[in-house]
């Protein structure tokens, strides 16, 4: 079986776009009446923001929940254009809709049996393809580029990945810090957070043209006020100013916003 999945990836591969996860349909010339994602989960990375082993955790058990039969899972990294840490988009991939069963009557028990072992591979392949991404992405962080670009980052994976994505149903997972230091705007202020007046920061976004579109995703973000320094302190204060300008930021952007995690989420992306 493993090598009906290996010779079926190679001749798949040659049949389509940007899908990491090769079809099994289209190798075995069998209809797929569906070809649209039931579900999509978008991993939005932001690199400059430290993560601990529980916070990986979190963000990988989450993503195993949405690699099945009939989603698509799109991993994608970013901080600022410099130093080649520009945004980048590492895994996408759709694991295909099982046959329903009346529909396996139609074809040869011999193509079924490649089928089933095709479709099986097809789903461990996926996890392990989104898994080896997914750890790149997180271990790819560093703590030191000097500027974090997460407007303009947000702005242009929104608008090119997640805006076009034909999936039925979208949710979107950033992990950030949620801290911009760019030409647009500074959150700093002395090594901590400044004081946040969420409606002029959101004006100084508009006008530069890069808020986003998330097309009516949920969308999730964890990581808010995360610090590398284990001595540092995010106040209260600080954290609720934060949080509250990316609540503006999220309605202000067509996200349908579930939770802010500060750093962590209480509850499973869903």
């Amino acid at each position: 079986m493993k090598r009906i999945f290996l010779t079926l990836l190679a001749l798949s591969a040659l049949l389509t776009a940007r899908n990491d996860v090769p079809s099994c349909y289209k190798a075995l010339d069998i209809p797929l009446s569906e070809k649209r994602p039931a579900k999509e989960l978008f991993i939005l990375v932001d690199q400059t923001t430290p993560l601990d082993k529980k916070m990986m955790i979190y963000i990988y058990k989450n993503m195993m929940h949405f690699i099945k039969n009939g989603n698509a899972v799109t991993i994608a990294s970013f901080s600022a254009n410099a130093n080649g840490k520009y945004a980048e988009v590492a895994y996408e991939g759709y694991v295909e809709p099982l046959l329903p069963k009346k529909a396996q009557f139609d074809i040869s028990k011999k193509k079924l049996r490649k089928y089933k072992g095709c479709m099986n591979g097809q789903y461990r392949y996926a996890k392990k393809k989104a898994t080896r991404a997914l750890v790149r992405v997180l271990k790819g962080a560093n703590k030191k580029l000097p500027h974090s670009d997460i407007f303009r980052s947000l702005h242009d994976l929104s608008t090119r990945v997640v805006k076009p994505s034909n999936a039925n149903d979208k949710v979107v997972l950033i992990v950030s810090d949620g801290l911009e230091h760019s030409a647009i705007t500074s959150f700093y202020h002395k090594g901590g957070i400044k004081k946040i007046d969420r409606k002029k920061e959101l004006q100084k976004v508009a006008d530069s043209g890069f808020l986003g579109d998330f097309d009516n995703a949920r969308v999730y973000m964890v990581g808010v006020g995360a610090t590398a320094n284990a001595k540092a302190y995010r106040d209260a204060k600080s954290l609720e100013k934060l949080t509250a300008f990316w609540r503006d930021y999220f309605h202000n952007t067509h996200a349908n916003l579930k939770a802010i995690g500060t750093p962590m989420l209480l509850e499973d992306v869903e």
